[in-house]
């Protein structure tokens, strides 16, 4: 397997070659800067690519496994049926990014930003998002099943009609959410503390045995 180093391609950015479909699996590239870049469909399996600047890049349709992209930058990027899986974006920035039907699953996104993020239709399955900022991130119809939102920060976020039966909210802040139609086990915690009014018994789980 030829693994590109970071040298190489730093030149190909530099130059202006297409970036589209790259194939950068296991590829050392902490701190690279792929700002504006079009990266769409590229694989990054096992890449390291920590502190790495991806503002305004193009990875829609990228598949990223077991991969370390702890504190890059994505905002305002486009990373739609992007596919994340056992990928390390620890304290990462997704502000304004759009993530419409983007997935991460069995992820570690804890204290990472996604303020303003559009994640409509997403699959968020098993991902740790402790502490992370979701304040005015667009939700919707999402898979956030057996996800941990400890201590994460809902300020006039979007949530309606999504799955969030097993996740962890403990001490997670909601406030001014829009919550219709929820899937959740137990008690809302969007009841207490926040300006959001729902009626319980239309969000209880169908099956509570699921």
């Amino acid at each position: 397997m030829n693994i590109l180093k970071k040298e190489d391609v730093e030149k190909m950015i530099k130059e202006g070659v297409s970036l589209k479909e790259i194939d950068l699996t296991f590829a050392e590239l902490d701190g690279i800067d792929f700002s504006g870049v079009d990266l769409s469909g590229a694989s990054l399996t096992g890449a390291e690519i920590r502190n790495a600047n991806f503002e305004g890049a193009n990875l829609e349709g990228a598949f990223i496994a077991d991969a370390d992209l702890s504190g890059c930058n994505f905002r305002n990027a486009n990373l739609s049926r992007a596919i994340l899986q056992r990928v390390h974006l620890r304290n990462a920035n997704f502000e304004n990014a759009n993530m419409f039907k983007v997935q991460l699953m069995v992820c570690d996104a804890s204290g990472a930003n996604f303020k303003g993020a559009d994640m409509r239709q997403s699959r968020l399955e098993k991902t740790r998002f402790r502490r992370a900022i979701m304040d005015k991130a667009i939700i919707t119809h999402s898979n956030l099943r057996a996800t941990d939102f400890q201590e994460a920060s809902f300020i006039g976020t979007k949530i309606s009609f999504s799955d969030l039966r097993k996740a962890q909210l403990q001490k997670a802040w909601f406030e001014n959410v829009e919550a219709e139609e929820v899937l959740l086990y137990g008690k809302a915690p969007w009841i207490e503390g926040t300006k959001a009014k729902l009626d319980i018994d239309q969000i209880k789980a169908p099956n509570w045995d699921d």
